[in-house]
């Protein structure tokens, strides 16, 4: 989800990115990466693992494992660098998933 919408360029936004273990066993492996549009420059990142930037994605360290029930937070901070209808997309890969999931976030950028 992003924090605030609309945003003003020049601004930050924050992005949080929850994955929750909503089975009886535990996942493990857990692989966030975040895909950025050219209207969002890269400002940080945190969460339980280190986030790194290459090429307007950022990859985040796998989570070794995620218990059943439990939850893990990452955030990525952006700067609204121009106007637009900007979309940050995640995706996530676990060791229990066939295919990754992914959602995506909308957010106005406006001057």
């Amino acid at each position: 989800i992003d924090l605030e919408d609309p945003i003003e360029v020049g601004k930050n936004e924050t992005y949080v990115i929850m994955a929750t273990n909503q089975g009886s066993a535990a996942d493990t492996n857990i692989q966030i990466t975040c895909d950025l549009e050219a209207n969002a420059t890269f400002v940080s990142s945190d969460g339980p693992t280190k986030g790194t930037l290459a090429g307007g994605t950022v990859t985040f360290a796998p989570l070794a494992t995620l218990a059943p029930k439990a939850k893990a937070t990452w955030h990525v901070v952006v700067k609204a660098a121009k106007t637009g209808d900007v979309r940050f997309k995640v995706s996530m890969k676990t060791g229990q998933t066939t295919r990754p999931v992914e959602e995506t976030e909308a957010t106005t950028f406006y001057q």
